[in-house]
């Protein structure tokens, strides 16, 4: 899209100002920064060369091209026996540690929240991840562009306050609006709240899905209780057999009767009758 943006811009400009250039666009031909000499193997000649994951290698390949080769080259010692080099920003996710220098020097990036949200894009994908991120983010960054204590905490809080108003894994209203009418079973509302679409719903998606749609606990201690309830194997996760056993018999009245009136269940339906 920005290619064809810049190109319009381009071709405006040529018309308001009469000009009359040698050549046409050459902008879908031009190769994006780091595309010059890049190939199939890029991750796994980074693995080899520098010893860092293949999740982290595959990242670096897709987002950086060939400029994942400079952003290696920073990569600090992991102390372990593999990866060797590339410290993990934040448990389950690719990112690197290396990554926030680079960025800073490369991408002109000045503030914690932009690093998280803009150029990570961490933030889009995993809120609660974000968070985590944050306190180690502002570090590197203070470190990169010698910020005073005062100024890391500030950055800091300021990034901490966007991202807690960040929508998450919370879904668009009109997504709950289209949920709302269209589960019919129990089987159904456990896909609706299955937001990331995985098979399975994790505490946050717990919390957020039932705060999107009108009926927000207390506390995380409060969404907790009752996910754990839920959660018999005690992994962390709400498959479909346990969402649907805990329909059946649950002793949580009050939030199934919530759920019910939310996607327009009928009594049958809500006592389970119709699994789908």
């Amino acid at each position: 899209t920005y290619r064809e943006m810049a190109e319009d811009v381009i071709n405006r400009m040529i018309d308001i100002n009469g000009l009359k250039p040698s050549n046409g666009s050459t902008t879908a031909t031009r190769p994006l920064r780091g595309g010059v000499g890049y190939s199939r193997n890029l991750p796994v000649t980074l693995v080899q060369e520098f010893g860092v994951s293949e999740a982290s290698s595959k990242h670096l390949a897709r987002t950086y091209g060939m400029n994942a080769v400079d952003v290696c080259s920073m990569a600090e010692p992991t102390s372990k026996r593999w990866p060797r080099f590339g410290n993990i920003l934040v448990d389950g996710f690719p990112y690197l540690e290396c990554e926030v220098p680079y960025i800073c020097r490369h991408e002109m990036c000045c503030t914690v929240k932009d690093m998280l949200t803009i150029r990570m894009r961490l933030a889009y994908l995993n809120k609660e991840a974000a968070i985590v991120a944050a306190p180690k983010v502002a570090e590197l960054m203070a470190k990169e562009l010698k910020w005073s204590r005062r100024e890391t905490r500030r950055q800091l809080q300021e990034a901490l306050n966007v991202l807690n108003k960040f929508g998450g894994t919370i879904p668009h209203p009109s997504y709950i609006e289209a949920t709302e009418k269209e589960a019919k079973t129990v089987k159904e509302v456990f896909e609706r709240m299955d937001l990331g679409k995985n098979g399975y719903i994790d505490l946050t998606e717990f919390g957020d899905c039932c705060k999107a749609l009108g009926i927000p606990f207390k506390s995380t201690q409060d969404a907790k209780k009752v996910f754990d309830s839920i959660d018999t194997k005690r992994n962390g996760k709400i498959d479909e057999t346990e969402f649907v056993e805990w329909w059946n018999k649950s002793g949580d009245k009050n939030l199934k009767a919530k759920l019910s009136e939310k996607f327009k269940f009928t009594a049958y339906q809500a006592g389970g009758g119709i699994l789908g």
